[in-house]
């Protein structure tokens, strides 16, 4: 089963930077210079996390992984909000109204 990941990193070696950047552009969709979405299932993630350790350096280098059960939970705006919006059906660049927001506008009129 494919998952949705958000990958970020903060690589401080330029040269091991471009290698990681490269790696990860290559398997994914960039969301910013250093945050990455990907849909991968388990082997896949496990193959990529394994790649990843390889190419950096863990005493002085952060990569992060984190699932993305909904993407309907990702908001955009900005430059990069058209270019995702197409790539997935149920992706949304409009927040969703939480029922305190819409509670607020009920009371005093708020949009």
């Amino acid at each position: 089963m494919k998952i949705n990941y958000l990958i970020a990193y903060d690589i401080r070696e330029p040269k091991r930077l471009n290698r990681i950047h490269y790696y990860i552009s290559k398997k994914a969709t960039a969301l910013q210079k250093s945050v990455f979405l990907i849909t991968a299932n388990q082997k896949d993630i496990t193959t990529i996390t394994a790649d990843l350790l390889d190419r950096a350096k863990t005493d002085t280098d952060d990569i992060r992984l984190y699932p993305i059960h909904k993407l309907d939970n990702i908001w955009t705006a900005g430059k990069q909000a058209e270019k995702l919006s197409g790539l997935y059906s149920s992706f949304s660049t409009q927040p969703k109204s939480s029922l305190g927001s819409r509670l607020v506008a009920r009371l005093f009129g708020a949009k």
